[in-house]
């Protein structure tokens, strides 16, 4: 009643019942309430196995096995499995499949080529470096097969091993690793890696390689990066590696710099970044020695309206002079130009160059061509100032225009006359053309219309004076 012959044995003993066999026993099918399937490994080799187990977990609680009992299913023919164990054929997916009283499981087996790792390249970081510091090798593997694998490698110097470690890679993949061991003596090394020769490394003495001064701008402003430079001098016939540190505002950068024999010149890239006003120490170090230098940050040049002067009221036809204070309030000189806007019209005075914190007043003229309030607003950096000008009308031109008309109602006689428009010639009439003119509108005076201007009244008193003379 077990076993794989169990299946065919049970259908003579229970003919029209629905029992199933199982690893153990016979159970009824009505009595599973859940399949589970599950592989020991989902990934394998072409070249290997794998063992499946089929669960069934019945209605009071008790599981059993049918591994060596199930009806599998296979939607790849790459595998076939028997007592429990899964043979590949071929490479590629598979999904296998139990199904129990309307209950299915499922499991995914992905086969493949079993790893090939080899070394793909191997070298020397570099082959001359001082005593007392770090060599390294960096090397590179690669995997040609399916399935992941590793390797374990050992590095030597003259045949003492100095580095070992184990590389793991992907299938189809690759991976890169370093090797480092620190280096006490100066001399020459024979290096070899796995079984490969990287040939010789040399040890030259500390002395060699010499920290020479650190050059970093004086001043800057915030925003971008600014260049940290370390000069360095090299005695030796050969380019050197050795490592170096930079320190300064919050970034350290280690690094490993190469120094040709006529010496080197090595970069680092500072942020330059707020806050304003405070003094950044730079610290580069190599072996024993630290150099240092100062920056300090500054604040750029940014550009204040601070005083516009006008005169409250003016005189229509008037030249304004319009007084602007700029300043700047940065630590550093900088320009900007100043830009003056009349009525909502702009048009530029001047580009003004100021060193930090400096102030200059600059002057325009702006004419007063009609009445009104005029509003003048000057702009420099951003920054803006707006002030407004009362202009009220020439008294000059009202007055003489009042006498022109008395003396010519006088001459002509009339008084309480109507006019064209029923309206009594000694009362005013106010028309468009009356109206006083707004700001930023041009007007027109003409010698037609309903009053007089200077010449007519000047060509009146003329008339006048005549017809006096010749009744004498």
């Amino acid at each position: 009643m077990t076993g794989p012959s169990a299946k065919e044995n049970m259908e003579y003993l229970f003919v029209g019942t629905d029992f199933m066999t199982t690893d153990g026993y016979p159970v009824l099918e009505q009595h599973v309430q859940n399949v589970d399937i599950s592989l020991t490994n989902s990934l394998v080799s072409v070249e290997d196995t794998t063992d499946i187990t089929v669960t069934l977990d019945l209605y009071d609680g008790t599981s059993t096995t049918a591994t060596k009992t199930s009806d599998y299913d296979l939607s790849d023919e790459i595998v076939t499995i028997e007592n429990g164990t899964v043979t590949p054929s071929e490479t590629g997916q598979t999904t296998i499949s139990v199904a129990v009283n309307g209950k299915t499981a499922n499991a995914t087996l992905d086969v493949r080529t079993p790893a090939d790792i080899s070394m793909a390249d191997a070298q020397l970081d570099t082959a001359t470096i001082l005593a007392n510091s770090t060599a390294s090798v960096s090397a590179t593997l690669e995997n040609d097969g399916g399935l992941p694998g590793s390797d374990s490698l050992t590095l030597t110097a003259d045949g003492e091993t100095v580095a070992t470690d184990t590389l793991h890679v992907g299938g189809h993949d690759e991976t890169t690793a370093t090797f480092s061991w620190s280096v006490g003596q100066a001399g020459t090394y024979d290096i070899t890696f796995g079984d490969r020769n990287l040939g010789e490394l040399t040890v030259l003495n500390n002395d060699s390689v010499t920290l020479r001064n650190v050059i970093a701008p004086k001043t800057v402003t915030p925003g971008g990066t600014y260049d940290v430079k370390a000069i360095f001098e090299n005695t030796a016939d050969t380019a050197v590696s050795v490592p170096v540190t930079y320190r300064g505002d919050e970034q350290t950068v280690e690094d490993r710099i190469r120094v040709a024999p006529s010496g080197t010149t090595h970069t680092f890239e500072v942020n330059a970044s707020k806050p304003t006003g405070r003094t950044i120490t730079h610290a580069v170090s190599f072996g024993e020695t630290t150099r240092r230098t100062n920056t300090t940050m500054l604040a750029p040049a940014t550009f204040e309206v601070a005083a516009l002067d006008v005169p409250e009221t003016v005189d229509e036809g008037e030249t304004v002079t319009v007084t602007a204070t700029v300043r700047n309030t940065g630590d550093v000189s900088g320009s900007t130009e100043v830009v003056l806007g009349v009525g909502g019209d702009e048009r530029p005075v001047e580009t003004l160059s100021l060193d930090g914190g400096q102030t200059r007043a600059i002057d325009a003229d702006v004419i007063a061509d009609t009445t009104g309030t005029l509003e003048l607003t000057v702009d420099a950096g951003g920054d803006s100032l707006t002030e407004s000008i009362s202009i009220r009308a020439d008294v000059d031109v009202q007055t003489t225009t009042a006498a022109t008309d008395s003396t010519t109602s006088d001459e002509t006689g009339s008084s309480g006359t109507a006019t064209t428009d029923g309206t009594p010639d000694n009362e005013s009439t106010l028309t468009d053309s009356d109206s006083p003119p707004t700001v930023g509108e041009s007007t027109t005076t003409t010698t037609s219309g309903p009053g007089f201007g200077v010449l007519v009244a000047m060509v009146a008193l003329l008339g006048g004076a005549l017809l006096i003379a010749r009744q004498h």
